[in-house]
């Protein structure tokens, strides 16, 4: 089963949205070249898709697949996907091949999240204050990586896990940049076995 993986560059006060507002204009196109490279396959709303994929030199040689509910205007090697998003996912990462990386796409992550389809995020963290936007909520990611990267950046690592269904849990921030530290709690209330009878 292949992976759907999270790629976003993140400012030091853990702004993910909008990244032409808080980095400057020539750096950007170069930050999604860097987010992209080594993806064979990429997912893309339909946003970041009609921003980006026709001027960004790393998303106009790779394969796109698009997430749009309205018609979006067509660049080469794209594919619109068409049915229930999720079980249109659910049933790509079953699919052999390579894995599919999200290239910013925000909206598409979380609804990823919310369906527990996303496996990896890695955030590329720039040493910009944003000052304002919005965050991504890391409670559920656990921090694998961390390197430094070029021009004062930061790429961290992490992989997302989702509660068990009907656990309780407790999360404690564990770091600035999201890693955390989850301990599983179980009801201390005793359960009587279920029992078959032939």
């Amino acid at each position: 089963m292949r992976a759907i993986i999270a790629n976003l560059c993140m400012s030091e006060d853990g702004i993910v949205d909008r990244p032409e507002r808080w980095l400057p204009a020539p750096a950007l196109g170069g930050v999604i070249d860097e987010l992209t490279a080594g993806a064979n396959t990429v997912l893309l709303g339909r946003r970041t898709y009609e921003q980006y994929a026709g001027s960004v030199a790393g998303l106009r040689s790779v394969r796109k697949l698009v997430l749009a509910s309205t018609p979006v205007a067509y660049q080469p090697h794209s594919e619109v996907l068409k049915g229930d998003p999720r079980r249109v996912l659910a049933a790509l990462k079953q699919v052999p091949g390579p894995d599919l990386h999200v290239i910013g796409s925000l909206s598409l992550i979380r609804s990823l999240l919310r369906w527990r389809l996303l496996d990896d995020v890695t955030l590329q963290i720039h040493p910009v204050r944003a000052g304002q936007g919005t965050a991504l909520d890391r409670r559920s990611f656990k921090l694998i990586s961390l390197c430094a990267g070029l021009s004062g950046t930061l790429e961290a690592g992490y992989k997302v896990h989702y509660a068990a269904t009907g656990a309780l849990s407790s999360v404690e921030s564990a770091g600035r940049w999201g890693g955390t530290r989850r301990t599983a709690t179980v009801p201390s209330t005793p359960r009587t076995a279920i029992r078959a009878h032939a």
